[in-house]
């Protein structure tokens, strides 16, 4: 097949069949990729696709409903957002999402080595091997955790709004829940020795979530939010 870009797929596709010299009923059309305004100047791309004359007869005419199933199918083929694609869609905003990562650390003095595990469609780990990784996480994590705000913001600029993305180094994250679990339990037993709420200190929305699920089963204390961003915090409170 021969590649076709535009400013829009539908203009790709107006771009191929004007070079073929034919109509879309001749051809046979595959979506590469849409197109991208980029996020801060990076990463600017048309859109992208594949077009082929077919050389097939055209299949004979059969009842209105298969022909409506046919029409629908075509459509799916040309439109920017399918299941079965999505997940190429995660691989190409991932590795441009790296490449702006390395630019941000670059310019922040941090040599890292980038690499990123992706188990599903709705989440991803970018990795960050480097010997700074105090100066990437910064002061109670405020650095590294701004990073991974910046990152999620860039992928819904890219148009993926489903797939959460969670930055990590030298097992940062791990060694961070084993403190925020043990933050949870000592908090809970000193509003039940106290029968007074406590105020914790505020802190992301991922970290929160954690401290929920730490004490969710409780039967002495309960946990709330309050506050607004970015000062939202955890309230653990006698039930």
């Amino acid at each position: 097949m021969t590649k076709y870009t535009g400013a829009t797929i539908e203009a790709a596709i107006q771009n191929g069949l004007k070079s073929l010299d034919t109509n879309r009923n001749n051809v046979e059309i595959k979506v590469i990729k849409t197109a991208s305004k980029g996020f801060l100047g990076f990463f600017k791309h048309p859109a992208e696709v594949e077009m082929n004359v077919k050389t097939s007869d055209p299949a004979p005419k059969r009842a209105e409903s298969q022909l409506k199933v046919k029409k629908e199918a075509s459509t799916a083929v040309a439109s920017p957002v399918q299941t079965e694609d999505r997940h190429a869609k995660n691989v190409e905003a991932v590795s441009g999402l790296i490449q702006y990562l390395q630019a941000i650390t670059d310019q922040m003095g941090i040599e890292a080595e980038l690499s990123y595990e992706m188990p599903n469609n709705r989440h991803v780990t970018i990795n960050f091997d480097t010997p700074k990784e105090g100066l990437l996480i910064g002061k109670h994590g405020r650095t590294i955790n701004a990073l991974q705000e910046l990152s999620n913001i860039y992928l819904n600029n890219m148009g993926i709004s489903y797939l959460e993305v969670e930055l990590d180094t030298a097992n940062y994250r791990q060694r961070r829940l084993q403190i925020l679990t043990s933050l949870a339990e000592r908090t809970a037993r000193e509003v039940v020795a106290t029968g007074k709420p406590v105020y914790l200190d505020p802190m992301p929305s991922f970290e929160r979530k954690q401290i929920h699920v730490t004490l969710q089963d409780s039967s002495e204390v309960m946990t709330y939010s309050a506050g607004r961003e970015p000062h939202r915090s955890i309230v653990v409170a006698p039930r």
